[in-house]
């Protein structure tokens, strides 16, 4: 099972619209991905070498090494960075994976053994990713995980190119219509998960096991938050927490802000609210 990116432009599919080029000194300045792009790039990248780029409708992948890594990094044209993908290996993860995958029930460690490559996924205003390849015979799973195992999902069948479910793509092309595919997969439960870039974001798009769509999401940080909605945890009920996280979700009901809160007394013991664009708590 690869955990590659899978990459499929909506809105332009068999059209061979896919342009490549190298990096260097003979490449035609029509060649490049715009000088907002190469600034975004070489300030976070400084120091890469064998930059490779191509194009695919608004989005500018960068295929390069840097620090021993091969990697692939992903830009908009307005130059903003949405993410990266790169290889470490397994005794290089995080302890909380390992460890998560030691103790593990549903592919025991007896049976179940990891890849020796571990691929890591960062994304705009994500936790860092870790995508670990386990193997029982022919029988593969990817595990997917931060890096304190505190979000995790087993992913076991991934989709591609003409492979991707029709009622998938149908629903975002429809619905995305510039968005970029990057990944889909099927979880162990029998749901879907589809991961795009779209304008500024890196989103996540969530399908129940007969593919209706359920809701789409991607992070936002606090201070994008508007004021009315805020305002919502300035209530007592809510004086002995902080914002772990804030999500922005678009369901078929209507759109609202999704938090994630700690407990400053018990750490760990999270609790979720659902606050609509008008400041209304969602109880369901």
């Amino acid at each position: 099972m690869k955990t590659r990116l899978i990459v499929v432009l909506l809105g332009f599919l068999g059209s061979g619209m896919f342009v490549a080029c190298r990096d260097d000194a003979s490449d035609k300045d029509d060649d490049r991905p715009g000088k907002a792009v190469e600034l975004a790039f070489q300030a976070k990248y400084p120091g890469a070498t064998g930059v490779e780029w191509e194009s695919k409708g608004v989005f500018r992948e960068a295929d390069f090494t840097l620090n021993g890594r091969e990697y692939e990094a992903w830009f908009n044209t307005s130059g903003i960075w949405l993410q990266a993908e790169y290889a470490v290996t397994y005794t290089s993860v995080p302890a909380a994976i390992k460890d998560f995958i030691a103790n593990s029930i549903d592919y025991p460690p007896t049976l179940w053994t990891p890849d020796a490559a571990t691929e890591v996924l960062e994304r705009k205003n994500y936790p860092d990713w870790y995508a670990v390849e386990l193997e029982n015979g022919a029988n593969e799973v990817t595990i997917w995980a931060d890096a304190e195992a505190y979000l995790h999902r087993a992913v076991v069948e991934d989709y591609s190119g003409n492979d991707i479910p029709q009622t998938i793509l149908t629903f975002v092309t429809q619905n995305y219509r510039q968005a970029l595919l990057t990944e889909v997969g099927k979880w162990s439960d029998g749901a879907y998960q589809a991961n795009m870039l779209d304008g500024n974001e890196a989103k996540q798009i969530y399908f129940d096991r007969s593919m209706n769509w359920q809701y789409t999401e991607w992070p936002v940080l606090f201070s994008e938050v508007p004021a009315v909605v805020k305002e919502v945890l300035n209530s007592t009920a809510y004086e002995n927490y902080t914002v772990r996280g804030v999500d922005y979700r678009q369901f078929p009901q209507g759109d609202r802000y999704h938090f994630v809160l700690t407990p400053k007394q018990q750490p760990g013991l999270d609790m979720a609210l659902d606050i609509d664009l008008q400041g209304n708590i969602i109880t369901q």
